[in-house]
């Protein structure tokens, strides 16, 4: 009997037991508060800006062009803090298919011949003379920049007009094998534009032989790549001029002669990237991280990785390093 009296003292009754639950959960909630205050969130922001880079990565890869990526703040108060970046969409595309045609808007006029034997398929034989002109669904809106994709079969080496669009650009053909091409551009305002020429070196353009011609245009720079090969690259004024009619390849009267395949304009068009908390100090070792056509980091503007600290309240709470490659861990 004795031990039996002792055993039930040295029990919780259940009222105990639920007096000590409640008070364990009542600390808990003051634990956990307090370390919400502490860690708002912080632990996936990391994952959510190396995320954005990687797409950044992939945005380069797909288009095959270069994508800048910068931190954008706001005059809101307080400020808001976001990445943005800069990519190359298609815009205006002419493949001269005839199952497109009626979406690319192509028309032709004097000699050119459509349904003809292209680089890729179906293209466009201007031999004879003539020109096309391509629509597509209206005039882009080009003013961040622009790039050009051409491929082009010249027929001899007595040049012509290869491409005018009005208010924007011409590429001009010559009997030296030079291709020139002039890019409407000013300094924006009330300043007027001007025709910037570039011209390759002589003998860029080969006769009877299929050649890949590229024209970029963004960020006060204009580069034309023949054959993945840059043969000229100049500094322009930073506004671009807007096109004022459709893209009209070769010229009835003084064009270019030969045949012509996949026309491709691409936009320069900025992206929003994700919203930095007021409290977070997002700090990368260059203001602006270029990712060149392959998605790696361009190694003409960044000899090596680029460190990026995550700081709230003034304290680092993330690191990791922007690779050629890819992100890594931050020694």
């Amino acid at each position: 009997m004795e031990l039996a009296k002792r055993s039930r003292q040295a029990g919780y009754t259940l009222l105990e037991m639920l007096f000590v639950m409640v008070l364990l959960g009542i600390i808990m909630g003051i634990g956990v508060a307090g370390f919400d205050r502490m860690d708002p969130g912080y632990k996936g922001l990391q994952s959510t800006v190396e995320t954005f880079l990687e797409s950044s990565r992939d945005r380069a890869r797909t288009s095959g062009h270069s994508v800048l990526v910068l931190q954008e703040v706001s005059t809101a108060d307080p400020p808001i803090s976001r990445l943005k970046r800069f990519v190359f969409r298609r815009s205006l595309e002419a493949t001269f298919e005839p199952a497109f045609r009626g979406r690319e808007k192509v028309s032709a006029s004097g000699a050119a011949a459509l349904d003809q034997a292209g680089r890729f398929g179906t293209g466009i034989d201007l031999r004879q003379g003539g020109s096309v002109t391509v629509e597509g669904r209206g005039l882009p809106n080009l003013e961040l920049g622009f790039s050009l994709d051409l491929d082009i079969e010249s027929f001899d080496a007595n040049g012509g007009e290869l491409l005018h669009w009005e208010g924007l650009m011409d590429l001009r053909a010559q009997k030296n094998g030079v291709l020139a091409v002039s890019i409407r551009a000013g300094n924006g305002g009330d300043e007027l534009f001007q025709d910037v020429v570039l011209e390759s070196p002589p003998g860029a353009l080969i006769p009877n032989r299929w050649q890949h011609i590229k024209v970029v245009a963004a960020d006060s720079q204009a580069e034309v790549i023949i054959d993945g090969q840059s043969v000229v690259k100049l500094e322009i004024p930073p506004v671009l001029g807007s096109p004022r009619s459709a893209a009209r390849l070769g010229d009835d009267s003084k064009g270019w002669r030969g045949r012509l395949d996949e026309f491709t304009i691409w936009a320069r068009m900025a992206e929003a990237g994700p919203e930095l908390p007021f409290d977070v100090d997002l700090v990368i070792g260059s203001p602006k991280v270029h990712f060149d056509r392959h998605g790696t980091l361009d190694p003409a503007f960044h000899e090596t990785g680029l460190p990026v600290r995550i700081n709230a309240f003034g304290e680092e709470i993330a690191s990791f390093i922007i690779g050629r490659f890819t992100q890594e861990v931050a020694l």
